[in-house]
């Protein structure tokens, strides 16, 4: 009988560590329904770095880093946490829809807090002001809009409201706590040889001026902390105010960025408690390097955060994708991570087609280096683009998020006097970071078919066909063998003819915190323009082109 009793208990211990793992892995409807779903990841695909999000009624709102392109931090919209939107940006122009157009690069960290009674959302964000040098010109900005404006509307931004001596400031973050307004941020001592804090204070109700003085609350200090803390973020449940916090290197192959939490029941304490079992959230068999992102609600009271991480995939050429997943309460009161999501999206999903000759407006996917002003360009039937000799004689570039490392792209052209084509793009060799943008690509004019490379400081012709061409042309990248191989092919209206195959180096180029971008280009004198009827991309077929 004994036996039997042991071999019961047994038996109920594993079924119930089961029901367990069964939870821990699984993800629930955030509508409240009953029946489990697997929500979708990447959540964000490409390159959606620091990714945060909110919730305003049944409806959810994240954005991202944009790091050195314009347009200025994403805008994603969802109702069921699987299925997201780009619908806008806080600066769609760049640099110069911020106030005195302050900043000039190293657009970081934006961060959306809505506030209930004013009916506002508000994006805390980070970049460098053009006026400071060094460290201390890394700055926290906040801008804002109507919630019922979020799609269509202007943010209206207030300039750098969080200014820190001490190295700068980042990763700015806001939550309310019993009607008042607090505002976080790192000073960003690693970058000036100095420590790093998370800090805290006071806000006033339009987000203009910080109150009081600035209290620290938290650095590192259990052995896993082995360089500095980072992108945190806030939010209550139950008796505790609970911080999920990045510590590490988060942003080249080279990275080893991990995640950890902390509590405590007194925000203005500045008395936190570490997990005794940090980090909850390291880098696994599917992603590398996870951390810095947003816990949100759902309306039936559960907990999601949509991190950012490397998809092991695609190494870190794709650059940090948005990943979400649900926190579970352990016995102790901790929401914990399940450490475990899966790249589930399908590729489909991801495919992009651009019909430029029923296009009235840019779409919103298409972005340009952030130095520069929004290229030059109007639709009549088709894309016009200004041509010109920027980005190391690239040209006028306009590139998207890359969403694998194995697909093809094609454009159709007008063929005109300028070389106008398709391309990879990423950073000149040896450029200082964040870098200067060069490209590999495939260009078309009158005078023929043109292969160049100018990723090594020189524009160089990599292989040309002096056949003159006129009319319509269509333009082929496919991109093999995690990004190793190129093929470059055209199409003059008898099929697919292959022109150049060639290896690639794509470590080479990848820049510090950025993926590649995939795009449109026109090389040619001031003035001229090249003309453009559609572009897609595919990263499912493997018969492109065929």
């Amino acid at each position: 009988m004994k036996k039997l009793l042991i071999l019961a208990l047994g038996i109920a211990i594993s079924w119930m560590a089961a029901c367990t793992v069964k939870r821990m892995n699984s993800t629930t409807d955030p509508s409240g329904s009953k029946d489990k779903i697997s929500l979708l990841n990447p959540a964000l695909p490409g390159d959606n770095p620091d990714p945060s999000i909110i919730r305003v009624g049944d409806t959810y709102y994240a954005t991202s880093t944009t790091n050195e392109w314009a347009p200025c931090f994403t805008i994603y919209k969802s109702t069921d946490l699987k299925t997201w939107k780009l619908i806008n940006h806080v600066f769609p122009k760049g640099a110069e829809d911020m106030k005195g157009q302050w900043g000039e690069n190293m657009f970081w960290a934006s961060e959306l807090s809505y506030d209930a009674d004013q009916h506002k959302i508000y994006a805390y964000y980070t970049a460098h002001n053009k006026s400071v040098t060094g460290n201390p010109g890394l700055q926290c900005g906040i801008a804002s809009i109507d919630a019922d404006q979020i799609e269509t509307g202007k943010f209206t931004d207030n300039g750098p409201v969080i200014i820190e001596d001490d190295c700068g400031a980042i990763d700015a973050f806001e939550m309310k706590d019993n009607g008042r307004i607090y505002a976080f941020w790192k000073n960003d001592g690693n970058g000036c040889g100095k420590e790093t804090w998370i800090w805290m204070q006071e806000i006033n109700a339009s987000r203009t001026k910080l109150l009081g003085e600035k209290k620290k609350l938290f650095t590192t200090s259990q052995p896993w902390e082995d360089a500095l803390v980072e992108g945190a973020c806030f939010f209550k449940k139950g008796d505790y105010y609970y911080s999920l916090y990045a510590v590490g290197g988060c942003c080249d192959a080279q990275c080893n960025y991990k995640t950890g939490i902390a509590r405590t029941k007194d925000l203005a304490s500045g008395v936190w408690e570490k997990y005794e079992k940090n980090p909850i959230m390291v880098s696994n068999e599917n992603w590398k390097c996870p951390g810095h992102g947003t816990v949100v609600e759902s309306k039936d009271g559960r907990l999601y955060m949509l991190y950012h991480a490397f998809n092991k995939k695609y190494d870190v050429f794709v650059g940090r994708e948005g990943v979400i997943e649900e926190l579970v309460m352990n016995e102790e009161g901790w929401p914990l991570l399940h450490n475990a999501t899966v790249a589930n999206r399908p590729l489909k999903d991801v495919n992009f087609n651009d019909d430029f000759t029923a296009d009235k407006k840019l779409n919103l996917a298409w972005q340009w280096p952030s130095k520069l002003t929004q290229p030059k360009h109007h639709f009549d039937k088709s894309l016009y683009l200004q041509a010109s000799q920027d980005n190391h004689e690239l040209g006028t570039f306009l590139g998207q998020y890359m969403k694998s490392t194995s697909f093809s792209i094609e454009s159709e052209i007008q063929v005109t006097d300028s070389k106008t084509g398709i391309a990879l793009g990423g950073a000149i060799a040896g450029s200082k970071w964040p870098g200067e943008l060069g490209g590999i690509g495939i260009s078309a004019a009158k005078g023929g078919f043109t292969v160049f490379n100018n990723l090594d400081k020189s524009y160089v012709t990599v292989k040309v066909s002096d056949t003159p061409l006129s009319g319509k042309v269509k333009l082929g990248m496919k991109c093999t063998n995690n990004l190793s191989q190129i093929s470059f092919l055209y199409n003059t209206g008898s099929g697919w003819v292959k022109f150049h195959d060639m290896d690639f180096n794509p470590a080479k180029y990848a820049p510090w915190g950025m993926g590649y971008r995939i795009g449109i280009f026109v090389k040619g004198e001031s003035g001229s323009q090249g003309q453009f009827l559609s572009f897609k991309t595919d990263n499912v077929s493997e018969g492109a082109f065929k």
